[in-house]
Formats: structure tokens, C-alpha cells, sequence
């Protein structure tokens, strides 16, 4: 397996930078976005497995994980293009992209900007709901920050517990507990243009081959089902819980694989 590696992109004004985990130099580019509130360390598992065939870069979305914050909470669509232009640095011309949660929604409105031109296929891991009640539940438990008392800390353990199921693995658990920390003053800044991004519209758009991706054992799965409904895409469900492509990497990497077309 390859080395996994770090480092900053250099990006245009005003962003700067973007922080990314890496590996691989040959193959093409598999660009992956993680979900909120939490960063691309949630990928260190998946992106060394995709190295082996592929340039894998998770990237972290500004102001989450170590990418520098913006001033305030940007529109979706700046999100996404600071993104784009983090890839543009890195000379991805064609791409596979992947989003988890909302990272699915992020990367429905980078599909929306660069078109199919650039992007090749389309992955889904665990995507939020299309339901607008159940959108709205779903942003809802995500939360908004509270008094920074030290009485915070255990709400946001227990929510990523109650997302990823009883048995989480503690690895896991600790990576999202900590990552929410971090930016815990800030951490639902992408959640308020999020609820109000029309994700069914963008990801109905998409016209290259998409996948979506679930483990057998996530509650969210039945969203899964609706997003490669409506997307007319194939949905792979991989024995297991959490988010699949941590807690089984090997084989979220063989359908990744299978799905790209790699030989």
C-alpha cells in the first residue's frame, strides 16, 4: 500500500489554501469530500487503498479540518468553487469525485460547475435525505454550537454514536469527536447554505455514471436507496456500519475499483 501524505494547496485569493490528504501518482485523479462538521481525516483509511491505482486527494472544505476559514459562512456555491479551484491546482483536468453526506450535496454543486467534461463519475457514500422533513431532522441533529462549558463535549460524542451505530469503532468515534472540536465555534457554517440547497435538483442533473455506496448497517441507508432511485444510478450496499469507506476500506476501494473501471 502507498504512503499516505499531507499537504496545502495553493489557491487564489481569497481562499489561499486548502489542506489535503493524499496518495498515488499514477491513475486517475479521485477527488473526495467529507462530510460536516468534521474533515478529510475521515479518509485516512480509504485514501492509501485508492493510492494503490489511482491519485487519491480528500480534501478538506474551508474552514473544517486545518483549511483556513473564511471570514464567515460562504453561499454553497463558493464552497464548492473554492474546492474546484484546489483542484485546478493540483492539474486535476478529469476527475472522479465522491462526497459523503453533505460532502454528496458539495459535490452535486461542483458537478453543477464544471460539468461532465470534467468529471468522469460520480460516488454517493451515505447521502443525505432528499425528504425536506427529513432534511430538515437530519440538519436538526447535527445541531448548532452551544455554550463552550465543557458540558458540550459528550452531545457530540453521543451524536456520532447514535449516527454510526453502538458498535462504532472507537478509532472512528474519537477522529469525529475531536475534528468537531476543532471547530466547534464554527462548525454549522456549511450546515445554513446547506438547508437551503436544493440537492435533489443538482444531483438529478448529473450526467455521468454514478454510484451510490452504503454500509448494510446504516440507518441512513433507505436515503441511499432514494438518491440512486432518483440518480438512475446502481447502489452498492457493503456488509457493515459507519461510514464504509473507514471501517471497511478494502472493500469500499473494490467497488470503487470495479465502478471506475480500473483494471
Amino acid at each position: 500500500m502507498v504512503k499516505q501524505q499531507r499537504l496545502y494547496i495553493d489557491t487564489p485569493a481569497p481562499q489561499r489554501q486548502i489542506h489535503t490528504r493524499w496518495a498515488g501518482d499514477k491513475g486517475p485523479w479521485i477527488i473526495l469530500l467529507h462530510q460536516i462538521p468534521i474533515s478529510c481525516r475521515q479518509m485516512e483509511r480509504i485514501v492509501p487503498v485508492l493510492g494503490d491505482y489511482a491519485r487519491a486527494y480528500a480534501l478538506d472544505l474551508p474552514g473544517y479540518g486545518v483549511s483556513p476559514a473564511p471570514p464567515g459562512p460562504l453561499e454553497f456555491s463558493d464552497y464548492a468553487r473554492r474546492l474546484i479551484d484546489a483542484i485546478d491546482a493540483l492539474g486535476a483536468r478529469r476527475f472522479v469525485l465522491l462526497g459523503v453526506e453533505i460532502g454528496v450535496a458539495l459535490a452535486a454543486e461542483i458537478y453543477r460547475q464544471v460539468g461532465s467534461d470534467r468529471i468522469s463519475h460520480f460516488i454517493a457514500v451515505a447521502p443525505p435525505p432528499l425528504d425536506a422533513a427529513a432534511k430538515k431532522d437530519f440538519i436538526a441533529e447535527i445541531g448548532v454550537p452551544q455554550e463552550e462549558d465543557g458540558t458540550h463535549g459528550l452531545p457530540i460524542w453521543k451524536r456520532f454514536q447514535r449516527r454510526w451505530g453502538e458498535n462504532a469503532d472507537n478509532a472512528m468515534l474519537r477522529m469525529a469527536f475531536t475534528e468537531n472540536l476543532n471547530v466547534y465555534h464554527r462548525y454549522d457554517w456549511a450546515l445554513k447554505p446547506f438547508a437551503g440547497y436544493d440537492m435533489e435538483a443538482a444531483l438529478k442533473a448529473v450526467k455521468v455514471p454514478a454510484l451510490v455506496i452504503s454500509a448494510s448497517e446504516d440507518h441512513q441507508r433507505p436515503h441511499g436507496e432514494a438518491v440512486a432511485k432518483l440518480m438512475g444510478a446502481k447502489h452498492e450496499v457493503i456488509p457493515g456500519g459507519g461510514v464504509i469507506l473507514s471501517t471497511e476500506p478494502d472493500k469500499a476501494g473494490d467497488a470503487i475499483k470495479a465502478f471506475v473501471g480500473i483494471a
